[in-house]
Order: structure tokens, then sequence, then C-alpha cells
């Protein structure tokens, strides 16, 4: 029995797609946080919810890095257009 709650906690976590846009992913994780605290929810369900969440945040977090370096860049590149003149 035990067997079968470990398939099914596992099997209702997703994996994280990168491919996914930032939004959708923060109102994925804005969900798990408000289904988890609401409770009354099994142990293995909540660990498979905060490993899921745990994705979807580092997801979340690599892109904001990504469009962080890109304004950087733009940044500079602009920064650069104003010395030339």
């Amino acid at each position: 029995m035990a067997e079968k709650q470990d398939k099914k906690a596992a099997g209702s976590r997703k994996k994280a797609d990168p491919a996914k846009p930032l939004e959708q992913s923060m109102q994925e994780l804005s969900d798990i946080v408000a289904r988890m605290e609401k409770g009354g929810i099994p142990l293995e369900e909540m660990f498979a919810m905060y490993k899921e969440g745990m994705d979807l945040l580092k997801q979340c977090k690599s892109a904001i890095d990504g469009v962080e370096k890109e304004l950087e860049i733009l940044e500079e590149d602009g920064d650069d257009d104003e010395d030339v003149e």
C-alpha cells in the first residue's frame, strides 16, 4: 500500500518545463504555496509539492537571472554608444 502512495505522490509531481513562460511558472508556484498553506495534505503529497515548488523556484530564478544579464548587456551597449558621440 505504501508503494501505491509513493507512486501516486511521484506521479502527481510535474517536472519543471524550461520553455514555460516565467509568469506561468510563478503562478504555479503561488498555487502550490496556497495549497500547502491550506493544509490537510498527506505528508507524501506535501513533500512532492515541495519538490515541485523548488523546481519551479529554480526555474524562475534562472529566467530572472537571464533577463538581468540581458539588461546589463543592453545597458553596456547603450553606454558604448554614448561614448562614440
